[in-house]
């Protein structure tokens, strides 16, 4: 088997789990595999409602270089239109996933959002190789632009670390750490953990996504184990923006 690496580095990052969406739109302390998933299907070009059993059925693993801070923000959402499209802020009422319209008294939402920030992790799918190769093209060129769990948290840097022959565990230990540039002060090897999936693991979590069709969005559960692993530091640049704009650093060229 063989491991896809992806570098999951940036300023914000927000990983949600399967829980309702209440006003409190939590953030997990590891990325997802649902998340990781709807990633890498946005790369390949898919719609929310297309088959995604070729990605879900891969073996899913996580290392944090840089675990980050929760971080905390405030949010009002209301509707500037009413349900005949009418500009009318007074009026204003939002949409729910079942049809039809709040009313009036409940369509300003108070919410709190949740964020992991300045965290990098490395995540690792585990598959065959060619289906990895197309992965790690589409990283390269994707189709929808990738982000980190909400779209209003783009990566910091390249995702793509690369296809490595190995296990998960093994491919997890030995990409160097990717904590960030200019860290002289951080030792030559670095303590990560990790969580790696595993059937006989001792913890269960509900991110396995079942599918991401808007109206019958569906999750199932899956075992991990923790780990701690050793990874060398070997701090280099991170490719820096230039006068292309923010999305020349995500692509190839």
């Amino acid at each position: 088997m063989s491991v896809l690496a992806i570098r999951l580095g940036g300023p914000l990052q927000a990983w949600g789990s399967s829980r309702r969406l209440d006003r409190y739109r939590r953030t997990e302390a590891f990325p997802t595999k649902s998340a990781v998933v709807g990633l890498l299907a946005g790369a390949l070009g898919r719609s929310r409602t297309e088959p995604i059993d070729d990605l879900t059925e891969m073996r899913f693993g996580v290392r944090a270089d840089r675990p980050g801070e929760v971080l905390r923000d405030f949010h009002t959402v209301s509707s500037l239109f009413d349900e005949k499209r009418c500009f009318d802020p007074s009026k204003g009422r939002l949409p729910v996933v079942s049809g039809g319209y709040r009313s009036v008294a409940t369509s300003i939402q108070v919410t709190e959002r949740f964020y992991l920030s300045d965290a990098c992790f490395v995540a690792g799918m585990e598959g065959e190789e060619a289906m990895l190769n197309e992965l790690d093209n589409a990283l390269g060129h994707p189709v929808f632009p990738p982000y980190l769990g909400r779209r209003s948290c783009p990566p910091d840097a390249p995702l793509r670390l690369g296809v490595h022959p190995g296990s998960l565990v093994e491919v997890l230990r030995s990409i160097p750490w990717q904590g960030g540039v200019g860290a002289k002060r951080i030792p030559r090897s670095v303590r990560c953990e990790a969580i790696i999936e595993q059937e006989e693991g001792d913890r269960e979590l509900v991110d396995e996504v079942r599918s991401f069709d808007p109206v019958k969005r569906s999750y199932g559960r899956r075992r991990v184990r923790h780990h701690y692993l050793d990874v060398v530091n070997s701090v280099s640049e991170l490719p820096r923006l230039d006068d292309d704009g923010p999305m020349a650093l995500l692509g190839e060229n």
